[in-house]
């Protein structure tokens, strides 16, 4: 992730990068997806975006905005099967399932 918003993957037959997604808000955490074909971003503004790549199951990339959390920067985050961990600047802990439905 870069400063501009912007997520990046580096292709290694290549040697160049390509940008998957950009947002509006700095890049400050990230997270491989549990299947190996998708990953999560955190971004300043509080907003956390979740990316499939294209797959047998997906026709082509997908960018979903999973969560806001107004005035807290996810500066940790983690995804297992059951669902997304996020922890912010506020010192508190969040849970998504992974639909992206706020947890008790």
């Amino acid at each position: 992730g870069l400063a501009e918003g912007k997520v990046k993957v580096g292709q290694l037959k290549s040697n160049k990068a390509q940008t998957l997604y950009q947002t509006e808000s700095f890049v400050v955490s990230m997270s491989a997806g549990p299947d190996g074909n998708s990953l999560l971003t955190g971004h300043l503004d509080g907003s956390i975006y979740r990316f499939c790549f294209e797959t047998e199951t997906v026709p082509r990339p997908v960018t979903t905005k999973i969560a806001c959390v107004p005035q807290c920067t996810p500066y940790a985050l983690s995804w297992g099967y059951a669902g997304i961990v996020a922890a912010g600047n506020d010192r508190t802990v969040r849970f998504w399932d992974t639909e992206g439905r706020e947890g008790q």
